[in-house]
C-alpha cells in the first residue's frame, strides 16, 4: 500500500475531474470528482499532521470548525426568518433543516472530543468527511451559481423564452416579474438592425392558481407596451423539462435559424441548461436577479435537485469516498 494513500485518492479523483472536464464539462460530476479530491487530500492532512505537526492542526481544525459554524447558522438564520415571513414552506424548512445537520455535525465533534473512543473515532471521522464533501460541493455550486447567473444574451436572438413560476393572486409575483424584466431588457439592447424579439411565455396553470403563468405573463408584457403579435403563450408546461419542449415546438418553424435565450432565475440556470442538453433544445441560458433574502433557500433547493437530477452517478462517485475515509481511520 502506497505511504499516503489518501493523497494518492485524491490525485486520481483530481485526474477524473480533468478527464471529465474535457469531455463533458457540463456535467456537475466534474465539480463531484474535484471535490472528492480535495476532501480526500483534506483528510490525509488532518490526520497525518495530528501527529507530526499538531499546531497546524490545530490552526486547520479551527479554520474548518470556523466555517462550518458559519455556514451553519447562516443557513438556519436565513430559513427561520424565510419562514416568519412566507410561512413554513417546504424549501424554507429544507433550509433551516441543512444548518440544523451542519451544526449537529459539530456537536458530535464536541462529544467525541469529550469521550473519545476507536470505533466512534472512526465513525466521527466517516461523519465529518460526508458533511465536508457535500458543504464544499455546495460551495462550489454557489459560486457557479453566482458567475453562471450573470451571464449575457448572445447578440441575434431572436426568441426570448421566460419560464413562469409562481404567481401573486392573478398577477406574476416577484420572482416572476424580475425574469421579465430581464428578458425586456434584453429586447431593449438589441442592435438597431437587429429585429424585435419574440416573446414565448411559459407556464401553465398550477392547482394553486387562477389562471396559467403564461396568461399572466402576456398581460404583463402587453402592460409594458410589447405588442400581441410578438408573445407566444405556451400554457401546458407544468415542470422545466416540460418548459423548454414545448417552448423549443413553438420557436421552431417561427423564423429561419431561430436563436433562443432562455430566462429565468439566476439560481435556476444551471439546472435549466442540463435539462436543456438533456432534451437536445439548442438555447442560451440567463439569469434574473433573486431577493438576496431568497437567494440561499433557492440554490439550496435547487443544489438538492441536481444532485436528484443526476443522482446514480453521483451516488456512485461519492462512495468512492469510503477509500480515502478508510485509510484515515487506519491511519489513526
Amino acid at each position: 500500500m502506497p505511504e499516503y494513500p489518501e493523497y494518492l485518492a485524491a490525485a486520481l479523483f483530481a485526474a477524473g475531474g480533468v478527464v471529465n472536464a474535457l469531455l463533458a464539462p457540463h456535467r456537475f460530476s466534474t465539480a463531484v470528482l474535484f471535490c472528492l479530491a480535495v476532501t480526500s487530500a483534506g483528510l490525509g492532512l488532518a490526520v497525518r499532521s495530528a501527529a507530526d505537526f499538531p499546531a497546524t492542526a490545530t490552526v486547520l481544525a479551527v479554520a474548518a470548525l470556523l466555517l462550518a459554524l458559519a455556514l451553519g447558522l447562516l443557513l438556519l438564520a436565513d430559513g427561520v426568518l424565510l419562514v416568519r415571513r412566507y410561512g413554513p414552506q417546504a424549501a424554507l424548512l429544507a433550509t433551516a433543516a441543512a444548518g440544523c445537520a451542519v451544526l449537529a455535525v459539530l456537536g458530535l465533534d464536541a462529544v467525541f472530543h469529550a469521550v473519545g473512543g476507536e470505533t466512534f473515532g472512526a465513525f466521527v471521522i466517516a461523519v465529518n468527511a460526508a458533511a465536508g464533501h457535500l458543504s464544499l460541493l455546495f460551495l462550489v455550486f454557489a459560486g457557479y451559481v453566482l458567475v453562471r447567473g450573470r451571464a449575457t444574451a448572445p447578440p441575434g436572438t431572436t426568441h426570448v423564452v421566460v419560464l413562469g413560476a409562481g404567481l401573486d393572486g392573478d398577477r406574476p409575483g416577484p420572482l416572476l416579474t424580475r425574469r421579465l424584466e430581464r428578458a425586456l431588457a434584453i429586447d431593449a439592447a438589441r442592435t438597431p438592425d437587429t429585429p424585435r424579439a419574440v416573446f414565448v411565455v411559459s407556464g401553465g396553470q398550477g392547482d394553486d392558481e387562477v389562471r396559467s403563468e403564461a396568461d399572466a405573463m402576456a398581460d404583463y408584457l402587453r402592460g409594458r407596451g410589447v405588442p400581441a403579435d410578438r408573445i407566444v403563450r405556451e400554457d401546458r408546461s407544468v415542470n422545466t423539462g416540460q418548459n423548454l419542449r414545448f417552448s423549443a415546438a413553438l420557436v421552431d418553424g417561427t423564423t429561419p435559424g431561430p436563436r433562443a435565450t432562455v430566462v429565468t432565475s439566476g439560481f435556476h440556470v444551471y439546472r435549466t441548461t442540463l435539462l436543456a442538453r438533456r432534451a437536445g433544445v439548442p438555447v442560451h441560458v440567463v439569469g434574473a436577479p433573486t431577493s438576496p433574502a431568497y437567494w440561499l433557500a433557492a440554490t439550496l433547493r435547487e443544489y438538492a435537485a441536481v444532485l436528484w437530477l443526476d443522482r446514480l452517478r453521483l451516488v456512485g462517485l461519492s462512495l468512492l469516498l469510503a477509500v480515502p475515509v478508510a485509510t484515515a481511520v487506519f491511519a489513526r
